[in-house]
This record gives structure tokens, C-alpha cells and sequence, in this order.
């Protein structure tokens, strides 16, 4: 009887087992459906963050859809590019979900250049709060020139508008003074400031006398005061040296690094005139993004107005010269780099200069962009004349040809 009694007591689940068990199963149940409440929203929040950002696209692509310049009634144009708010709505889990789309530009980012920020923001179904930022640029570039890579280069040199309605010849830091001039300081630091022709990209009057701390950013008819007229082709290129060039060339200052023009074929009013400045590239960050700018070598932050910058490592002469033109309002003649406390030859102590053979983008500007040591009968604005300083025993790069003597 005793035996029976034991094992009778054995059979059975006690009533605090099966409370606990009950909480075991209950706590795993809710565990369960908040894992599964947390998939819906993440999967809500995935599907919302994906329409937001077709939604944001939407909208820059509708900002680069311009079909002009300047404003024109009835059309869609760059100058009329702006910051706007609007708020769409669009199918979601349930009920449509409401986006914000804000959009900001700065037109003074770059010159010629207007950044775009654009935000979509939008409420998820526990009231969080979301964003998608794109940033972006949109260029002042006239569509009428969008298919110009498939035409020669001549239909594209007789083209008389470039970036904000300017000749291609303008440079890009010109401050536009009313319709049809540009002023432009060739040394940032300078006191010289040259009057640009918009429509045909010739300087058509040097400025003396200009504040050295007043940029080309800053240039009014008030800064620039008197200015002597005439015409004249511009012409501009940069020099850079190799790790391995003679010091006084790396130095990259305009006394030990120089440019001129040899003019031939033909009188002249006068030689051509050529400045040169050592500059950097440097990349910041403001509340228009990331910018990439060439600046002073000895320029500091302060200068450009932003808290700090970061050096890329890039840094050349950039050199300018004007030429008045002979009587058919052409010139011909050889760019050449000059040496100043260093000397251009094979040696190994000395610097081999060497001038870049391949076209850029700018060839289809000027066909007059060749490999050609001469350049012959320019009529026009001369862009992309570069040239690079290796050591004198080293070989010309691959994509350049040695100077001649």
C-alpha cells in the first residue's frame, strides 16, 4: 500500500507548474508579436523611405529640366530655379502617407552653378520622424548646346553662348557686370582687372588701380574705375611640377616659373602680355555640401570665408597672357615656359618641360587646341594650355611632348 500511495502522488502537473508554464508560453507569444509589429514598421519604414527618395529625385530632375537661360514666359528656365516647399501625398500601408519636400538652392556656391538641397520628410505610423537628403548641382549650361559632343568642332566654335549665356572664352570666376561685360582679376591678389566681352569672350579693356583685397567676386563699376579700351585674344594654361623637377621650378613661383608667347608671322601693337599665379585646390564643407575650389597658394580659409578647408595636394602655376591681335585680328606664334634660376635640358639637374598632347573637353572650344608646338592664326579665346616640369633626365609623360629649345 505504500508503494501504490508514492506513486499516485507522482502523477499529475502541480498548479504552480502550469502558471508557469501559462507566463512561459504568454511572455513568448507577446515576445512574438512585437517581433512582428517591429518587421511591419521596418518593412512601412523601407517602403516609405523608398518612395521618399523617388519623390526627392523627382523633383531634381524636374529642377534640371530647364529649357532656357534666362527667364522667358511660358518656360521653364535656370534663372528661375529656386528654393520651394510642397507636400504630396502618396498610397502607403493603410492610409497615404504625407511628404514634405523641401527644397533649398544657393545660386553664390559656384559661379555659373546653383546647389540644390532637397529634403523629403514625411511621419511614420508611431509618429518618428524621417528625412532624405539629396544634394546636388545643376549647371548654367544652355540646353541648346546638350548635343554638342556629336558635332564637329567648327559648328561648335561658331556657338555664341556658353555657361550663364557667356562665350566659352569668359572665364568661369568672372563677375557679370550687366548684359554683355565681365570683369576678372588674372591675380587674385592683384591690381589689374580685365573687362570680358560676353558674347565674344575678347578682353576689351584693362582696369588699373584695383584694391589688392577686392576679388573678382566683388568687382563693380565703382571698383574698377577707369579702364583703357582696346582688344585683345585671351589665352591661359597652367604648369605643374613633378616630384622630381628641380626645386626652383616646384616652387611654382611666377619669378622662378614663367610664361610667354612668341609672336610671329605678322606685326603686332605690342608683345603679349603674360601674369602668372601659384595656386592650390582645396575642398570644404558648408550647408550647400561639398565644394572643390582653386584658391591663392598662400590664401587661408578665412580668405574664402569658410571655418576650414582641406588641402587635395594639387598645386600649379596658372598662368594668363593677352595678345593684341595683328591687323586681320589673328596671332600666331609659340607658348613656351621660361626658367628663372633653373635650367630647361637633359641633365639630371636640370628641367624638361613638357607640353600636354591630348585634347581635353576644352578642344571642342578652339580647334586651334593641337599638338603643334606653333599655334597658328588664332582668332579666338586659347584655353587649356598646359604644360608639366619633370626632371631633365627623365622622360616626357605619355600624354605630353617634350618643349622644343
Amino acid at each position: 500500500m505504500t508503494v501504490l500511495a508514492s506513486r499516485s502522488r507522482q502523477r499529475g502537473v502541480t498548479l504552480l507548474e502550469a502558471l508557469i508554464a501559462f507566463f512561459v508560453l504568454a511572455a513568448g507569444s507577446v515576445a512574438v508579436a512585437a517581433l512582428q509589429r517591429d518587421l511591419d514598421l521596418a518593412a512601412d519604414v523601407a517602403r516609405d523611405r523608398s518612395q521618399a527618395l523617388r519623390i526627392g529625385e523627382d523633383d531634381v530632375e524636374q529642377v534640371r529640366a530647364f529649357t532656357a537661360i534666362a527667364d522667358d514666359a511660358g518656360l521653364r528656365t535656370y534663372a528661375a530655379i529656386g528654393s520651394a516647399t510642397a507636400v504630396v501625398a502618396a498610397a502607403s500601408a493603410g492610409a497615404p502617407t504625407a511628404y514634405r519636400i523641401e527644397r533649398n538652392v544657393d545660386a553664390a556656391a559656384f559661379v555659373g552653378t546653383k546647389a540644390t538641397t532637397v529634403a523629403v520628410r514625411w511621419t511614420d505610423r508611431r509618429g518618428g520622424e524621417n528625412a532624405v537628403v539629396l544634394h546636388g548641382f545643376v549647371a548654367a549650361l544652355d540646353p541648346q548646346f546638350s548635343g554638342s559632343l556629336a558635332l564637329g568642332a567648327g559648328a561648335i566654335r561658331s556657338a555664341p553662348r556658353g555657361v550663364r549665356g557667356r562665350s566659352p572664352g569668359v572665364p568661369l570666376t568672372a563677375k557679370r557686370l550687366d548684359g554683355s561685360r565681365s570683369a576678372w582679376k588674372p591675380v587674385e591678389n592683384g591690381t589689374t582687372a580685365w573687362l570680358f566681352d560676353d558674347r565674344t569672350g575678347t578682353v576689351v579693356g584693362i582696369c588699373d588701380g584695383i584694391a589688392a583685397t577686392t576679388r573678382s567676386a566683388d568687382l563693380d563699376a565703382a571698383a574698377l574705375g577707369t579702364c583703357a579700351a582696346g582688344r585683345w585674344l585671351f589665352v591661359s594654361g597652367t604648369v605643374r611640377a613633378s616630384p622630381t623637377a628641380p626645386a626652383a621650378a616646384s616652387s611654382l613661383s611666377p619669378t622662378a616659373l614663367a610664361v610667354r608667347i612668341e609672336l610671329q608671322d605678322g606685326l603686332y601693337p605690342a608683345p603679349a602680355a603674360c601674369v602668372g599665379e601659384a595656386r592650390k585646390t582645396v575642398r570644404f564643407v558648408d550647408d550647400g555640401g561639398v565644394h572643390v575650389a582653386d584658391v591663392a597658394l598662400d590664401a587661408t580659409a578665412a580668405s574664402l570665408g569658410v571655418a576650414a578647408w582641406q588641402e587635395t595636394g594639387d598645386r600649379f602655376l596658372a598662368w594668363h597672357c593677352l595678345v593684341a591681335p595683328r591687323g586681320d585680328g589673328r596671332w600666331s606664334g609659340r607658348i613656351a615656359v621660361v626658367a628663372n634660376g633653373w635650367t630647361i635640358g637633359g641633365g639630371a639637374g636640370d628641367g624638361r618641360v613638357c607640353r600636354f598632347a591630348s585634347n581635353d573637353e576644352r578642344s571642342a572650344i578652339d580647334a586651334n587646341i593641337a599638338v603643334a608646338q606653333v599655334d597658328a592664326d588664332v582668332g579666338s579665346a586659347l584655353l587649356g594650355r598646359h604644360f608639366v616640369v619633370v626632371r631633365g633626365s627623365d622622360a616626357c609623360p605619355a600624354t605630353t611632348v617634350p618643349q622644343e629649345a
